[in-house]
């Protein structure tokens, strides 16, 4: 099924034939025996003959499978789209384990005609979803934008492997990056995807890498932030939505009833907490001085699949599976606000959708009061395991903020948004998800092995 869909994405058709009443479905490759295997799985999947026939286009021959049927057409305009420009593929694809998802990204590939992780789109909605796949696939890619005088906007898709850009000039890979997860922060040069493609911008960074090195914080989050906005007056983008974080409000005391909320004053504690409130004052500068459309969100801590596994939760998570300790900071005393990566996933969306623009909206979880050591205390028992087994107190961290709290009653009266997912059941879902995609964080944590080496003593 994922190939015949991928097939179609790529590069097929679906005509009516007014002349006849007939239903086509055409597909065309330059392999005739791709073609072949992808006919004999319609053949098998839905029951429906096909033949291929033999054409010239240009210098090149190409070969075409075709498939009269009234159902298939439907389902296929159904699921995916009829025209080139509008293609799309199931959303039940995301949800798919992550070798399936894989299959399906090689078999985009093969439709495409590449084999070097090339991939060209004209659908806008297409593109979106492929650099959502590719993320959920921890692979390194660009897309460039391409805008021709007599053709469709098209969107292309490169793969990498090296660590380098696509079109870059070639430089040591410490000059762009850390460890191949922050890149090159000239983006109106070599990303403008950011604001061709999508109006979010996300910065992947946390507050213990930037202890040990905040140089590189400061340009992705300052000067990267700087090089978006540009790069967004220039495309004339209808949003701006930039994801912060509560840690630029700084801490609350242990046993302080406050919470942060919109109007909370700026007491950014860590490098990575000072450049993210750097960060969200040239928002708010761009947005008076230059009127970007722009929001910006703050959220407290998230938890859920797909969390890069240094993190607190998957961390403890991931090394218990694998036989060692999860690491504790101090006597594990501070407090965090957990929130569910769906539900901030769903408030961002309302701020795309219905935010006002200008406004900013404070996103927290469903917790309260529960502390990191009660949260490893959780996952011990959920994981069948002795705390005192499992978890290795170390060296608290320097300038450790002892206590967050998110007061997300504005987004709740303004878009309607309020978590729904509780700590207890989605830690659980969470371990799971962990448990069944070693595939997906193991190579991660082998590419972190330093990292871990100075943070923890591992």
């Amino acid at each position: 099924m994922l190939q015949i869909l991928a097939a179609y994405i790529t590069e097929g058709n679906a005509t009516f034939n007014k002349a006849n009443g007939g239903y086509i479905v055409e597909i065309g490759q330059k392999d005739e025996q791709w073609l072949q295997e992808t006919g004999n799985l319609i053949k098998k999947q839905f029951g429906y003959n096909f033949y291929i026939s033999k054409g010239k286009k240009g210098k090149f021959t190409f070969f075409h499978l075709q498939v009269s049927n009234k159902k298939f057409f439907t389902y296929l305009i159904d699921s995916c789209g009829r025209y080139s420009h509008k293609k799309f593929f199931p959303s039940w694809i995301f949800d798919l384990p992550s070798e399936h998802r894989e299959f399906f990204w090689q078999k985009l590939l093969e439709g495409d005609g590449t084999k070097d992780g090339r991939y060209t789109t004209t659908s806008y909605k297409l593109a979106n979803q492929i650099s959502l796949l590719l993320t959920l696939q921890g692979k390194k890619f660009t897309v460039f934008e391409r805008n021709h005088p007599k053709y469709k906007t098209s969107f292309e898709f490169k793969t990498l492997s090296d660590g380098y850009h696509y079109g870059l000039s070639k430089k040591s890979k410490a000059e762009i990056d850390y460890d191949g997860w922050v890149y090159d922060v000239e983006i109106d040069k070599t990303h403008n995807f950011v604001c061709g493609i999508g109006n979010i911008v996300c910065h992947n960074t946390h507050v213990d890498r930037s202890i040990l090195g905040p140089g590189v914080f400061i340009i992705t989050n300052v000067v990267g932030t700087q090089v978006l906005l540009e790069a967004a007056l220039e495309h004339q983008v209808q949003k701006f939505i930039h994801i912060s974080t509560d840690e630029v409000f700084g801490d609350l005391p242990f046993d302080s009833k406050d919470k942060f909320n919109e109007t909370s004053p700026y007491r950014p504690s860590s490098p990575y907490a000072a450049s993210k409130a750097a960060a969200d004052h040239l928002v708010r500068a761009y947005h008076r001085t230059y009127q970007l459309p722009a929001i910006i969100t703050n959220c407290s801590n998230n938890y859920g699949p797909y969390q890069f596994p240094e993190k607190f939760i998957p961390l403890a998570i991931t090394n218990i599976i694998e036989g060692k300790k999860a690491p504790l900071y101090g006597e594990g005393k501070n407090i965090r606000d957990w929130l569910y990566v769906g539900d901030h996933c769903r408030a961002i969306d309302l701020a795309i959708q219905k935010g006002k623009v200008g406004e900013t909206y404070c996103i927290g979880g469903m917790t309260t009061d529960i502390s990191n050591r009660q949260v490893l205390a959780k996952i011990c028992q959920l994981m069948s395991v002795r705390f005192d087994d499992c978890v290795a107190q170390v060296t608290d961290r320097p300038g450790h903020d002892r206590k967050y709290a998110i007061d997300w009653s504005k987004i709740k009266s303004d878009l309607g948004w309020q978590p729904e997912h509780d700590f207890d059941t989605w830690l659980a879902q969470t371990i799971d998800w962990y448990k069944q995609n070693q595939s997906w964080w193991k190579p991660l944590k082998e590419e972190s092995v330093g990292y871990f080496k100075d943070q923890y003593g591992e």
